[in-house]
């Protein structure tokens, strides 16, 4: 269930869909459930900060429920308490400020998101124009794509020293339009080749550079 068809809310709900996903859409406005109900499963109109309302969409049906209402903030809490009290067994709640999330884990949300703030730092590791992509898998430990730095060219790689050295693990590598393969001690890197690797955001923007 997706609580909230909002710019987030939806582009979640119809990418899990589309992922051959069963997804309910609820929100409290009639037009935005008749616009994004054919890319869902099904979806209704429903008031979430009444638990009676809640109750009456078939919570036990549910495995995971997903709360995309971010800036109306009573009626995030409110809709989280309700499901936390039903006992729904995976709860995810964006969160449109720090303070805001804060509440929701003191509430006992299982998994707070906080998309604004995490799109502005990937963009901001972006912007350079040396990484491709940028995730942060976990605080501290990031994942990017990159073309190989020119220091790393034409030799084979030993990838414990560059643990050693750098802090970085190249994952995996891709030459040319080939696939995507994991990256093996003594692999020869050549300046178009593309790489993936983690390690903490400083670590890999000194490696970029």
């Amino acid at each position: 269930m997706v609580i909230g068809l909002g710019r987030f809310g939806i582009s979640l709900a119809s990418e899990l869909t589309a992922n051959g996903v069963e997804v309910l859409g609820v929100d409290a406005d009639s037009r935005v459930v008749k616009e994004h109900a054919p890319y869902l499963t099904d979806a209704v109109v429903a008031d979430t900060t009444d638990p009676e309302a809640l109750e009456q969409l078939g919570l036990d049906d549910i495995e995971c429920v997903v709360v995309a209402v971010g800036t109306q903030l009573e009626a995030s809490i409110l809709t989280v308490s309700h499901l936390l009290d039903a006992g729904v067994p995976d709860i995810w709640a964006k969160a449109s400020s720090e303070a805001h999330g804060r509440i929701l884990s003191q509430l006992g949300v299982h998994h707070v998101v906080h998309p604004e703030r995490d799109t502005g730092r990937r963009v901001a590791h972006l912007l350079g124009g040396k990484f491709r992509e940028f995730a942060e898998v976990t605080p501290g430990y990031c994942v990017t794509s990159m073309s190989a730095p020119h220091a790393f060219t034409g030799f084979a790689l030993d990838l414990d020293e560059m643990w050693r050295k750098h802090r970085v693990q190249i994952i995996a590598m891709k030459h040319g339009n080939g696939d995507v393969m994991p990256m093996v001690n003594g692999t020869v890197l050549a300046p178009s080749d593309i790489i993936i690797a983690g390690g903490s955001p400083g670590a890999l923007e000194s490696l970029n550079r």
